[in-house]
């Protein structure tokens, strides 16, 4: 049986979080809440624990698992290469649901890029979220908490008690916005790809990077 823990999401108890935190360096799954939907939460580079995961939520491990992650600096320390692009587009919509897809280092286990070299990645506006990741100063995947097909949970109800009772703690910080996903956006090819159009629409992605090539032409010319 899960450990529960009721946080404030205005105002998330420090202590409670840090609860929350062990549990990750101990291996553990933790269910946290987002600006979207609730998700699943392992350290990225536990294969166990990542395997685990892919257990609970009867997931194909060949499909690639997105992260969560504390900061900008870790978009470095995940890619291979980073396109001017990407970090234009961090800048404008991060914290916020839009994942960005690079050529993963090749240090990234398989078990997150599953058959492929990429590796998706966003920084979470939800702020019980975001202080999760700054506390445990590294990153944890994004998988929505339910098994693989069914509907995305805004709140704990909706949560099959069978995968609740599957992993270790759970962070209840009520119902979450829901809607629609984050758009993740792959980078890693050209031309750019729009692999799921979400939260944040593919016109507002477009229009960014044209505001950011014009100030560049304005740089080069003026």
């Amino acid at each position: 049986m899960a450990i529960i823990l009721s946080i404030n999401p205005d105002e998330p108890e420090p202590a409670l979080l840090q609860q929350a935190v062990q549990c990750l360096r101990d291996g553990g799954i933790v269910l946290y809440p987002t600006e979207t939907f609730y998700g699943l939460g392992v350290h990225y580079t536990n294969d166990s624990a990542l395997r685990r995961l892919f257990h609970i939520k009867e997931r194909d491990a060949a499909k690639p698992v997105l992260l969560l992650i504390p900061d900008t600096a870790w978009i470095h320390r995940l890619a291979a290469a980073v396109p001017e692009a990407a970090l234009t587009l961090a800048n404008h919509f991060w914290p916020g649901p839009l994942t960005l897809v690079l050529q993963a280092s090749p240090n990234i286990s398989c078990c997150i890029t599953g058959d492929g070299k990429t590796v998706g990645m966003r920084i979470s506006s939800n702020l019980v979220a975001h202080r999760l990741l700054t506390l445990f100063g590294d990153c944890i995947t994004s998988t929505s908490a339910n098994r693989s097909g069914e509907r995305s949970p805004s709140a704990i109800k909706h949560i099959p008690r069978q995968l609740l009772n599957a992993i270790d703690l759970v962070i209840d910080a009520g119902e979450t916005p829901g809607g629609s996903p984050s758009t993740v956006f792959d980078l890693s090819i050209k031309p750019f790809n729009m692999v799921r159009e979400g939260a944040v629409p593919l016109a507002a992605i477009q229009a960014c990077l044209s505001s950011s090539d014009s100030k560049l032409h304005q740089q080069e010319t003026g």
